[in-house]
């Protein structure tokens, strides 16, 4: 699991174990002063990261919270959770533990000091009233006479005794680390996603929400090397791409005939919205084959226009619309270097 620190302010790595529970993750940058938040990309393989910028009040302080609930199995009478090495950043934390339908929940951290794990709070499990019970930290604490920091990497483990005829117990977990603005309101700041268990999860900056997909390998747009590529030739394509699962994409990959140089020379997409995706290709040198442009997200179920001009002898499917891996494509017209013009020539290509 990757345990980088995220973001120059160490943002923190959200406590998630990829467990096979019900998981809802949240994170908040809670202040009323944030005024624009952006992610890329919207979908992440699991472990990489996320970037977040924003706007905010100079010089202002934000705390950022990282939020996820799980239900969790009670057996004989009993419930716990466990999260190994966990990523704590250096600074002021705050760091809370909620528990539903029990009578009691006590954690515990570690390593401490030359210890292999403290239990918190120090006199016992914490009583739940009316079935909750909560117990906050903010870091830095003090804990007989000494002051703990809590960084670094750390085990969690939350357990304690479930309410009477419970089946389940809904645990929040919640930890926020203070940050501030630079002199122009900035927020620049990369999320980790180490340990984030597959599925969504929300960012959110005041009323701006922002979702997040995390993935455990990368979903690509790819039409898969054509059966009958001849006769090839190159030229520009015009046509329409769906893809059926939503994907961020920052690469274009061209097919080529056996033995040619078949690329990509250009490669525009857009939408109803405006012009998404814009770029060349740079000659043949290094990694010729692809385009590479910045990260762009590809809706689920959304079409998008695409113009592709080509060299050399790309491989080309002979089809007007083709199911391939991660959608649908069509040709609205192919129009080759010696002028003819068709409406059955897909370029072979992968979006990923």
């Amino acid at each position: 699991m990757n345990k980088e620190a995220i973001g120059t302010n160490g943002i923190f790595v959200i406590l998630v174990l990829a467990l096979t529970f019900t998981i809802t993750v949240f994170i908040a940058i809670a202040s009323a002063e944030v005024t624009e938040l952006k992610v890329n990309p919207e979908v992440v393989i699991q472990g990489d990261n996320v970037s977040l910028s924003g706007r905010a009040a100079p010089n202002e302080t934000v705390w950022i919270t990282s939020s996820f609930v799980i239900s969790l199995p009670v057996s004989d009478g009993k419930y716990s959770a466990e999260f190994i090495d966990i990523l704590f950043p250096p600074g002021e934390k705050k760091f809370s533990v909620t528990a539903e339908n029990v009578e009691d929940i006590r954690v515990s951290l570690g390593p401490l000091f030359f210890f292999p794990a403290v239990e918190y709070p120090l006199d016992g499990a914490l009583e739940a009233t009316n079935g909750t019970a909560t117990i906050p930290i903010s870091v830095p604490f003090t804990m007989r006479g000494i002051t703990v920091s809590l960084s670094g990497e750390k085990d969690v483990k939350v357990y304690g005794n479930a309410a009477e005829d419970a089946d389940f117990v809904n645990l929040s977990v919640d930890m926020s680390i203070k940050v501030i603005a630079d002199t122009n309101g900035d927020l620049k700041l990369d999320v980790n996603t180490g340990g984030i268990p597959l599925g969504e999860f929300v960012i959110t900056a005041g009323a701006i929400n922002k979702t997040v997909k995390v993935v455990s390998t990368k979903p690509v747009f790819d039409t898969g090397l054509s059966e009958h590529p001849y006769p090839s030739m190159c030229g520009t394509h015009n046509g329409t791409l769906t893809p059926n699962q939503t994907i961020a994409v920052s690469k274009l990959y061209t097919y080529s005939c056996p033995g040619t140089c078949g690329h990509t020379e250009r490669v525009t997409i857009w939408n109803d919205k405006g012009v998404i995706v814009e770029a060349n290709w740079t000659g043949y040198r290094g990694d010729w084959r692809n385009i590479t442009f910045d990260a762009v997200t590809l809706v689920a179920g959304e079409t998008y226009n695409y113009s592709f001009c080509t060299g050399s002898y790309p491989q080309l499917i002979h089809e007007r619309t083709a199911n391939v891996t991660g959608g649908t494509i069509t040709c609205s017209q192919f129009t080759d270097a010696n002028g003819n013009v068709y409406i059955d020539r897909i370029p072979a290509i992968i979006l990923k």
